[in-house]
């Protein structure tokens, strides 16, 4: 069976014209909307490294072909490339690496509650933080969720109507809510504002546990705080 030792122009070219728009346009067309709307996130076009790896791979392919200089170039770019990038690669597969830890948020929940205990979500986005790793093993009740992610179709669920949601924290002896760490932007819809007003009147603040990038603060009555 023939091979071909050397690639050939055409093959070329169709590296190009597929790696080069990839690695570029991505990025360059998600920064230009985000002038408008701020969209951008790194993870949104992480994709788009496929084509920076390919360019590097064929550059890296016709260095080792012509000539010694440029194969001990190109085998020392390569060392000082996983030098750098292994031990950012480790730091990265760490829970201090992430703005929040929701596999420790989990934990807590499932250690702190108890039976007839309700929970709250002072934001509806930070339900999110409990999706991945539901508290499993807990009697937990989610006070305001109407409609879960899946029966929704939406990233968080929906939330049950503000008196709906008063109705039943006021049902609750015990309440562990979750939101955001001290010094981050609070939410202030009028549903988040009614949570807030409603703990301050109803109940005591008896304990407060923080978590990487979070925070839960466990509610009861004055009866039982």
């Amino acid at each position: 069976m023939a091979r071909a030792d050397k690639a050939s122009p055409g093959a070329c070219v169709n590296l190009s014209a597929v790696a080069l728009p990839l690695a570029i346009v991505p990025t360059a067309l998600l920064m230009l909307l985000s002038l408008y709307k701020p969209l951008y996130l790194e993870r949104y076009v992480l994709y788009s490294l496929i084509g920076l790896a390919l360019l590097l791979g064929a550059a890296l392919d016709r260095a080792v072909r012509h000539g010694r200089l440029l194969r001990v170039t190109a085998v020392t770019a390569v060392l000082a490339t996983v030098v750098l990038l292994v031990p950012e690669s480790v730091r990265l597969r760490t829970s201090e690496s992430r703005s929040d830890n929701v596999t420790a948020l989990a934990e807590v929940l499932r250690e702190q509650a108890t039976p007839g205990d309700g929970v709250l979500y002072l934001s509806v986005k930070r339900r999110a933080w409990t999706l991945a790793y539901p508290p499993s093993g807990t009697q937990l009740s989610d006070l305001a969720q109407a409609l879960t992610p899946v029966a929704s179709r939406s990233l968080y669920g929906t939330e049950l109507p503000a008196r709906q949601i008063r109705a039943h924290m006021l049902a609750s002896p015990r309440i562990l809510v979750v939101t955001e760490p001290p010094g981050s932007p609070v939410a202030s819809t009028g549903t988040d504002l009614m949570k807030r007003r409603t703990l301050a009147a109803y109940f005591d603040r008896c304990r407060t546990i923080q978590v990487d990038g979070a925070q839960i603060m466990i509610y009861e009555t004055s009866a039982h705080c």
